[in-house]
């Protein structure tokens, strides 16, 4: 293939159209005193409370703190139980294993018996 310096070189900017240019700067200051870091206490309201169609309301839900995932002994219990109740056919014993691996059950600790003479 040859190529030649026409096609390589860039084609200039549109003549049809003009730059665009802006001479305001973007608003960047707060409109109320404060950053917003800080919500006064008699500024929060329960969901319930809030008209959500007031156009003078900003409502903010803060979503529940999510629980640590299962640690590797909890899921490879819960996955033995899943398991295990699938093969046998129990289903208590299935969603068992299957609550054990949402976080929602722990699995039960092993009792040592006491072996005093």
């Amino acid at each position: 293939m040859s190529s030649s310096s026409k096609d390589d070189t860039p084609r200039p900017p549109s003549k049809v159209v003009e730059p665009t240019r802006v001479n305001t700067a973007p608003q960047q200051a707060a409109t109320s005193p404060g950053d917003g870091t800080h919500i006064p206490a008699d500024q929060i309201r329960h969901p319930s409370e809030v008209d959500r169609n007031d156009p003078n309301i900003n409502v903010v839900e803060i979503p529940a703190e999510k629980k640590p995932p299962p640690s590797f002994k909890e899921q490879v219990f819960g996955y033995a139980k899943v398991i295990r109740g699938t093969a046998l056919g129990k289903s208590d014993v299935k969603e068992h294993g299957e609550q054990v691996l949402r976080g929602e059950e722990t699995i039960p600790t092993k009792r040592r018996s006491s072996t005093s003479d």
